[in-house]
């Protein structure tokens, strides 16, 4: 195959600006598909272990898009009707940036990316009824992920955006499947629940002190 074929292949990128940068990927608008989101890992070299994980030596820098799809089909497998609470998972692609992760695009209000619980917690000042209101959603949220055995590692505020899509529920974007070398949450109900506790205390902690920062509008918050 020559050179220029395979470009022509690849989903070209290179006119784009990313509409949210990370430390860890970048986000783009898919180029010929309204309402799909190309993501792009921007870090840096994976670390290298004496003795890598099989999974390390298998994807490399892509091993958590390979927990994220591997938890997705296993929620998609079961039937729960709770894949709901997450953006929806179209596959992979070759792009002219590198290996890209298709996802949904979920959107705020004004149309511009969902806007994450982050921001909206920040919003919301200590002691008010909108910073309750959210953590009530919060709650709502991680009861349906309990409910259907939901595996999200990574679970924290940024994380987690209030979906148009979604009649303005809260939604998980990123952090699906489990870290762990053991992944006893896939096969305990024991171990999942202990688990989920955990990081059910660690994210509502993390709600209850975040700091008041005044935002614009934008910030989708929860009327008073």
């Amino acid at each position: 195959m020559s050179d220029r074929h395979h470009r022509s292949t690849l989903l070209d990128l290179s006119g784009q600006k990313p509409l949210a940068a990370g430390r860890k990927q970048s986000v783009y608008d898919h180029p010929e598909i309204a309402g799909l989101l190309v993501k792009i890992l921007t870090d840096g070299p994976e670390r290298r272990r004496l003795f890598p994980r099989y999974s390390e030596y298998r994807y490399g820098s892509y091993r958590p898009w390979h927990r994220e799809a591997s938890e997705y089909l296993s929620v998609l497998n079961r039937g729960n009707a709770e894949i709901e609470r997450l953006s929806r998972f179209y596959g992979f692609v070759p792009t002219t940036s590198g290996p890209g992760l298709v996802v949904e695009k979920l959107t705020g209000p004004d149309g511009r990316l969902a806007p994450t619980l982050r921001e909206q917690v920040r919003a919301t000042p200590k002691g008010s009824r909108q910073r309750d209101l959210l953590r009530a959603e919060v709650e709502d949220l991680l009861a349906d992920l309990s409910r259907a055995r939901i595996i999200v590692g990574d679970l924290h505020a940024g994380n987690i955006v209030r979906a148009a899509e979604r009649d303005n529920r809260l939604v998980i974007v990123d952090g699906l499947g489990e870290r762990t070398l053991l992944p006893l949450t896939q096969i305990s109900n024991t171990a999942y629940r202990a688990a989920h506790e955990r990081r059910r205390r660690n994210l509502m902690r993390t709600i209850e002190r975040a700091k008041h920062h005044i935002v614009d509008s934008s910030a989708g918050l929860v009327p008073a």
